[in-house]
């Protein structure tokens, strides 16, 4: 593990003296001593204003969707109105970013990441996404537009790493994270968002992604693609994306913990074995070739997928190899309550010196310390 994937921090957690409010830097109220709705809003525990926040969000795309509904309808019922076909692939896109950004945000914050964090990378990690998926569609099909999930993975990657740089050049006050950390965070909600946006390549003109030609129409598991029943590949990696974001998910926010990278190998695993499996039964007209073309033959999609199983499997064991000849505990799923510095790499994770409290308030370690008697004497 190389320097970039440590938390960087040098000593664990400290809580302030009985009765010191040097610990954690909580809103302040109003010169007037009276506090106004944003104050009030920020004295709710961090999960209420995650669900306030999260149903604001679901009802805003409640309002969008019915608009789109009826656009799509006038569309077809009154060709000559004027109204545009509504882009629903891109709609559902959209949708999967704002729900991944919101919940998110929540997430991190219950880890103990500091506020911003999301907000900090999603810029850099969207853009380059959209420009690694387009680019790699465009690598293995002839310079044609288009859209590939893996290089989206892989620019979203680049992106991050862009936004790690940016960061340690231009702010110095940001607490440190590490890519492994951030990795972890993305992946569980990268599943989510592939699940909707799957359910876009139904929506999408022309349609896209579907499988290999079957016999029986039976939607969403198999439909019509230009007069052709096909096998609803998108379909079925929509609900194994969603069984992998509610699995980890579950294993992410609860009280055990794992160590750095445990969740973007699962992911890789996870993500790596559907992809490498469904290839073999998609319509040679949508399967990538590493020639540069559609075709039938092994495609790059696997070759990648392959790539991802290998490197999940790889971190995982290379990390209890590494426990066992250092004679360390394994950290994996252990109850927070349990850790310390006899699990390997522990230290390097955000439960050792976490940026916020479990409201998500900031945790002032400088006030802390000093507040703290250092010969036994108050």
């Amino acid at each position: 593990m190389t320097q970039d994937d440590r938390n960087l921090n040098t000593e664990p957690t400290k809580s302030a003296p009985e009765g010191s409010e040097a610990e954690t830097v909580k809103p302040e109220e109003g010169k007037s001593g009276k506090k106004g709705v944003w104050e009030r809003f920020l004295a709710l525990p961090l999960k209420a204003r995650f669900y306030i926040i999260f149903s604001a969000v679901l009802l805003a795309i409640l309002v969008a969707f019915i608009v789109m509904l009826v656009m799509t309808v006038e569309h077809i019922t009154v060709p000559d109105s004027g109204v545009p076909r509504p882009n629903w692939y891109g709609f559902l896109i959209g949708i999967a970013i704002v729900l991944c950004v919101v919940w998110g945000n929540y997430a991190s914050l219950r880890q103990g990441y500091y506020f911003e964090l999301v907000i900090d990378y999603i810029v850099f990690a969207v853009i380059f996404a959209f420009a690694g998926g387009i680019l790699y569609y465009a690598i293995f099909n002839n310079w044609t537009f288009g859209i590939g999930v893996i290089g989206g993975l892989i620019g979203a990657i680049v992106g991050v790493l862009v936004g790690m740089l940016f960061y340690r050049l231009t702010s110095k006050k940001k607490p440190k994270v590490s890519f492994l950390q951030m990795a972890d965070l993305a992946v569980v909600f990268v599943l989510l968002g592939q699940a909707i946006g799957r359910v876009g390549c139904y929506l999408a003109e022309p349609q896209c992604c579907y499988g290999i030609e079957v016999p029986v129409e039976v939607f969403p598991f198999s439909y019509k693609v230009g007069g052709v029943i096909h096998l609803g590949n998108p379909f079925i990696e929509s609900i194994w994306c969603l069984i992998g974001f509610i699995a980890m998910y579950a294993m992410y926010m609860s009280k055990r913990k794992s160590f750095n990278g445990f969740y973007t190998s699962l992911y890789c695993i996870w993500y790596g074995t559907e992809r490498l499996i469904l290839e073999f039964f998609r319509d040679p007209e949508q399967k990538l070739q590493a020639s540069g073309s559609m075709g039938s033959g092994f495609g790059i999609s696997q070759v990648m997928s392959i790539l991802m199983i290998a490197f999940g499997a790889v971190w995982i064991a290379v990390y209890v190899i590494r426990a066992l000849v250092l004679k360390k505990k394994i950290m994996i799923l252990v109850p927070k309550e349990m850790l310390s510095e006899d699990y390997l790499d522990y230290t390097h994770t955000i439960y050792y010196r976490p940026h916020v409290d479990d409201e998500g308030h900031p945790i002032d370690y400088a006030a802390s310390e000093a507040a703290a008697p250092t010969d036994g004497k108050e």
